[in-house]
């Protein structure tokens, strides 16, 4: 289902370094999650029986326990609900990355999901604030697995 095409952004050099864990793009749950960010779109998972959304993606629908599961296209635009300025490293690739920080974003289309991800040029030292507009961005990694983050909107 598609309900709000947007204009895909590519950062110009990943975010994260080479060496970071990635989850698997072909993977029976998240596979089209990852296919729609390869094309430059952010989608979440929506019962087609009984039209509940839901992040993470999972097999069933946790409303009414359904399995039929599609995706739908969402703007891409949301407000920072939360945030943390990450300061020591959560995986040895990003020993030298750091500090950077991780939002936990309420979708404008959905505002019953909420995804969390990197933003990828937020202010430093405390400085992002709860309600900050934000708008999707997809980084490419080494192993050509595309994942959405987070700019300053």
């Amino acid at each position: 289902m598609t309900t709000n095409p947007v204009r895909a952004e590519f950062l110009d050099a990943p975010f994260f370094p080479d060496g970071m864990t990635t989850p698997d793009p072909d993977d029976a749950v998240n596979g089209g999650y990852f296919a729609a960010a390869a094309e430059g779109r952010l989608v979440v998972q929506r019962c087609a029986e009984c039209g509940t959304r839901q992040y993470p993606p999972e097999l069933n629908c946790h409303a009414c326990y359904g399995f039929d599961m599609e995706w739908e296209d969402s703007a891409g635009t949301g407000t920072v609900w939360s945030w943390v300025e990450v300061v020591h490293p959560a995986h040895p690739a990003l020993r030298e990355f750091g500090p950077y920080m991780v939002a936990l974003v309420e979708l404008d289309d959905m505002p019953e999901i909420k995804l969390m991800g990197a933003v990828v040029d937020a202010p430093l030292g405390g400085a992002m604030e709860i309600g900050s507009r934000v708008q999707v961005v997809f980084e490419r990694t080494a192993d050509d697995l595309v994942q959405p983050r987070w700019r300053m909107a």
